[in-house]
């Protein structure tokens, strides 16, 4: 089945997942604020009235420019992103404001990958998140076009017209999507209407910037290692039964690789606040950044960085950080280990 059709058609899966929070099988009732990456005003990517899409590019600064194709070019050298070397880079800024940016990684006219970028209120950049694959990605036109038709909102021979601008909010990737005087936000990870109004969204987005200490910075020379895969289902609503275990103690980056292999696939919910941070997310694997050779069981000195592998296919890689400050992850099997 298509990667849309089994995450869009999961209704009855969600449906099961609120009615066992409702009955009290959910064990945490924490309440976290919603990181977001900038303030301000947002940024209209593209007005639209053709059939296909689109969004267009805006000018980067040189030192964004160097601080992308350095990660590229590192990520390249990487099984799962060797497809990036001698790739181009296309640009877009992502609202509200410009403080962060969508970075297209192409082939030609093919997408194979994409980064996240975002300014550090004290200068220099974050590596927020970043993903390979030629489908299935964060902010796919493609998909937000099937979504729209879809819904009814779009026919499949008109995009009518419509003003699309891509948003980012730390683990939500979004887009602000004003159609025939309707203004709709949308997920941009996995395509799913979201039930705001533009109170609720704005509220949302004026948060202070809380997630700038996580990603990889321009200083921190480090260099990523294989990627690891657990290669199960990464369908948090495949297999509930993580609703019924007590959250897993904080872990470090050095020691959550051995905490991943030994109890498989991890899920992560941000109890009350699921809806603003695009959870529940299973996590499948992980890829360590590190300035030495990593070597199994060194323990720790030897991880700097850890990126889990979260979403369908385990294609989008966030810090670990960023998903224990604003969440808790639970074991999906009940078996102890």
């Amino acid at each position: 089945m298509k990667r849309k059709d089994r995450w869009r058609n999961s209704a009855g899966k969600k449906a099961c997942f609120f009615l066992l929070i409702s009955i009290g099988l959910a064990t945490a009732s924490f309440s976290f604020p919603v990181p977001l990456a900038a303030t301000g005003n947002s940024v209209t990517a593209y007005k639209n009235a053709t059939p296909d899409l689109n969004m267009t590019t805006a000018p980067a600064p040189g030192t964004l420019k160097d601080f992308v194709q350095l990660h590229i070019d590192k990520l390249a050298e990487e099984a799962t992103f060797k497809d990036w070397k001698g790739a181009q880079s296309e640009y877009y800024p992502l609202g509200p404001g410009t403080h962060s940016w969508l970075v297209n990684v192409m082939k030609g006219k093919q997408r194979i990958g994409y980064l996240i970028i975002t300014a550090k209120n004290e200068g220099g950049y974050m590596l927020s998140e970043y993903g390979a694959g030629y489908e299935g990605l964060p902010y796919s036109l493609k998909e937000l076009r099937q979504l729209l038709v879809q819904e009814g909102l779009i026919t499949s021979t008109t995009s009518g017209n419509l003003t699309l601008t891509p948003l980012y909010a730390p683990l939500l990737p979004l887009w602000e999507v004003s159609i025939s005087g309707k203004k709709l936000f949308i997920n941009a990870a996995v395509p799913e209407v979201l039930p705001w109004n533009s109170s609720k969204a704005e509220a949302l987005l004026k948060k202070a910037v809380t997630a700038a200490n996580h990603g990889l910075t321009g200083e921190s020379n480090l260099s990523p290692r294989e990627v690891y895969q657990t290669n199960q289902s990464s369908d948090p609503y495949d297999n509930l039964l993580w609703l019924t275990n007590p959250k897993l103690p904080m872990t470090s980056d050095n020691d959550f690789s051995a905490l991943l292999k030994r109890k498989g696939n991890l899920v992560f919910q941000s109890a009350g606040q699921n809806e603003s941070v695009g959870a529940p997310l299973m996590i499948t694997g992980y890829q360590i950044w590190t300035a030495e050779p990593q070597t199994e069981g060194s323990g720790t000195g030897s991880i700097n960085k850890l990126y889990t592998a979260i979403g369908p296919q385990g294609r989008r890689f966030v810090p670990l950080s960023l998903l224990q400050q604003y969440g808790t992850l639970h074991q999906v099997s009940t078996t102890s280990n």
